[in-house]
């Protein structure tokens, strides 16, 4: 029988271990629950846009606390109570008010028999706030309050089991021809990953993260599309990085070289992308201006490598070898 793990190797493990954020969560209130006396205790993450608190770890009465934080304007008290910036553990009766005249204890905690406890938000190491732990007791034997110290020191790992961004980021670095990268929230955000360059095509408000956020959501759409860029062609790359009910991060967008769209003429592009959208003849002339769409289209299967045109919409359907009207010139 090996040596007994230290609490923060415990925490450690958990935090960087593979699987959903809930599960990462909830298996870190196993070790606490070993060392802090605590009475409940909850785990929520902050969605930045909504500002609302979403429970990921839950362990006692914790309901007082699901009904505050359901409130729309529960994380305005937290503002004004200094709650939401970077601090040492906060204890519930050295807040700058007494309890009874905070809506979250007077209304909620008080009422439920709780009347101490401790509040930590949890920020990632460049600064996003991502969520809170609270720690209550209900009696003046309990003693969670003297493990402050205790709580602040396993601070970066607690936000480090919040945080989907390191993980996403070594997807992205996994894919060997990316040469830019980012998480695009819900609410269309565009946010840098950790050790990958922000393209400028994934710049927050360009068209191209609006058709990403489209790709990556609408059931049967391509997976990439190409985007003109610096004379040529890149590909974006999107895949669907959401976790119901959990944080705002929604799509992983990858920018990497069309090396298959190299010496496609615009026209040509133009005319194989309305194929690959289901567009007959008559809407190719009149959209992209190119007659003859069959021929054409077998003369660029041809000098592509591939034996027919089926074979190039083929390919064209499955790599993303499409150019969105919405980005034609």
């Amino acid at each position: 029988m090996g040596p007994r793990r230290t609490l923060w190797e415990e925490v450690a493990e958990i935090a960087t271990s593979r699987g959903g954020m809930e599960q990462r969560a909830q298996a870190l209130l196993t070790p606490l629950r070993s060392v802090v006396p605590y009475s409940a205790a909850w785990i929520a993450v902050r969605d930045p846009e909504t500002r609302f608190h979403r429970p990921v770890a839950q362990d006692g009465a914790t309901t007082p606390l699901a009904r505050y934080f359901a409130l729309p304007e529960a994380d305005d008290e937290l503002e004004a109570l200094s709650l939401n910036r970077f601090q040492p553990p906060v204890r519930a009766t050295d807040l700058p008010v007494p309890l009874d005249e905070t809506r979250a204890w007077g209304e909620y905690l008080l009422p439920a028999g709780f009347r101490d406890g401790l509040a930590m938000p949890l920020f990632s190491d460049d600064g996003r706030h991502l969520g809170f732990i609270s720690l209550l007791t209900d009696g003046p034997g309990h003693r969670t309050t003297t493990f402050s110290g205790l709580v602040e020191q396993l601070r970066p790992l607690l936000a480090l089991a919040l945080d989907r961004l390191p993980s996403l980021a070594m997807a992205a670095l996994a894919t060997e021809d990316a040469i830019g990268a980012a998480v695009l929230s819900r609410g269309g955000r565009s946010l840098p990953l950790p050790g990958m360059p922000l393209h400028p095509l994934l710049a927050s408000g360009t068209l191209v993260v609006a058709l990403a956020r489209k790709y990556a959501s609408d059931a049967g759409s391509p997976g990439s599309f190409l985007s003109p860029w610096a004379g040529g062609f890149a590909r974006i790359t999107v895949v669907d990085c959401r976790e119901e009910g959990i944080d705002h991060l929604a799509t992983l967008a990858l920018v990497s070289p069309a090396h298959d769209a190299a010496g496609m003429s615009l026209p040509d592009l133009q005319a194989l992308s309305g194929l690959v959208a289901g567009w007959d003849a008559e809407q190719i002339r009149a959209r992209c201006g190119v007659a003859q769409v069959q021929a054409r289209m077998r003369s660029v299967a041809h000098s592509m490598g591939f034996a027919s045109t089926d074979a190039l919409l083929t390919h064209a359907a499955v790599e993303g070898l499409y150019l969105p009207p919405a980005l034609w010139p």
